[in-house]
């Protein structure tokens, strides 16, 4: 898919609840932000009967800070949340863990994500 690229966040909370709920917030905002085409949650395991704590992204290329900006406000809310993001793109991979930092700093790892 020329133009997009797709994002993986794996959402790891205190329980398996809260990190499903998590989930489901992280994906609906994303919904939201510009540039994004799609976010749904999918499960880690296929036999589990959780509705999942990863949320995959389709986005155009340029939304990575409509991204990061989203990310940040869900961190805000999440003070404990710990999220991995996963990128891949027609230039690389990258793989980032964001756990216990300010969103400020959230904002500025996901735009290093960017590339």
């Amino acid at each position: 898919m020329a133009g997009q690229e797709e994002y993986r966040f794996v959402v790891d909370a205190e329980d398996q609840a809260t990190a499903g709920q998590s989930a489901l917030e992280l994906a609906d905002l994303l919904r939201e932000a510009e540039g994004v085409l799609e976010a749904k949650r999918r499960k880690a395991d296929d036999t589990s009967m959780d509705l999942g704590i990863i949320v995959s992204a389709i986005a155009a290329s340029g939304a990575t800070l409509a991204i990061a900006q989203g990310l940040a406000a869900w961190l805000r809310a999440r003070r404990g949340a710990k999220v991995t993001i996963e990128r891949s793109g027609k230039a690389a991979s990258i793989k980032v863990a964001v756990e216990g930092l300010d969103p400020e700093a959230a904002v500025r790892i996901v735009e290093l994500v960017r590339g």
